[in-house]
């Protein structure tokens, strides 16, 4: 019959190999967790420049029509002024 101190000591081991086995998948579940957290940031990243090169390219368009329409009132003032003698 076993005594008291093995079957402690057989639980002991037990609970050791148990705890190295738990870290053991503990590790790969934070490096797969890295791998989506990654992944998700590439997704977010795309899809922010999905989102950005429209409004980027009517930013563009509006500075450039911006820019006409200033041209056009400073040729307009400049006929309207009659020459200086």
């Amino acid at each position: 019959m076993p005594s008291m101190y093995s079957v402690a000591n057989g639980l002991e081991i037990a609970i050791a190999i148990m705890l190295i086995v738990l870290l053991y998948h503990a590790l790969f579940i934070a490096v797969d967790l890295r791998r989506i957290l990654r992944r998700v940031d590439d997704v977010t990243k795309q899809i922010e420049e999905v989102i950005m090169k429209p409004i980027s390219m009517a930013d563009h368009v509006l500075e450039w029509i911006m820019e006409r329409i200033e041209q056009d009132q400073k040729k307009s003032k400049n006929k309207a002024k009659p020459a200086k003698k």
